[in-house]
């Protein structure tokens, strides 16, 4: 299985040739389940310390229909962001890569009018709604998640240069 993959519009590519493991198949997988309920992040990458859920949402190309419709910040799509971490563990549980090593889940996403600040929102609303208290509160020996970040494709780069991703399509607006 090759470790180059590409993300559902077809706007960027990652290459995860040197992690140990990394796959982009879960939705294929998911969607085969009749009348399935599961989400999924577009790619798990196993580090030599941690596990990366990796999803990726892309408004910021030339030719995007309606990039101004698409709000990362609404209740509903960080909802959405966090479930697919969620239904993402049942699949990690399930082929044996859930370990004791770091469980970080990064939300790479552009829009119109992004911004840094605008990331950091993301970030704690995402974070209010992932695992962190729960896996706090209930006093678990195994966490289920350690950390989330989001970050704009430039800050992928410079934060996981390991992983390089490339452009496919040009860039609508400077983010």
């Amino acid at each position: 299985m090759g470790k180059v993959f590409t993300d559902e519009n077809q706007t960027w590519q990652f290459d995860f040739s040197k992690a140990i493991w990394a796959t982009d198949r879960i939705h294929e997988y998911y969607k085969n389940i009749k009348d399935s309920i599961l989400s999924d992040v577009d790619f798990i990458v196993e580090d030599y310390d941690a596990l990366l859920f990796v999803e990726c949402k892309n408004a910021n190309f030339k030719g995007v229909n309606k990039p101004n419709e698409f709000n990362p910040v609404k209740a509903n799509k960080i909802g959405d962001v966090a479930r697919k971490y969620y239904d993402s563990i049942h699949f990690v549980h399930g082929v044996g890569k859930w370990s004791n090593k770091k469980k970080i889940y990064i939300y790479v996403v552009e829009a119109h009018n992004g911004s840094m600040t605008e990331r950091k929102a993301i970030r704690n609303r995402l974070k209010d709604r992932l695992p962190f208290k729960l896996q706090e509160n209930c006093g678990f020996t195994s966490k289920l998640i350690d950390k989330v970040e989001v970050l704009s494709f430039d800050e992928w780069n410079y934060q996981y240069p390991q992983y390089l991703a490339v452009r496919l399509k040009e860039k609508k607006w400077d983010v």
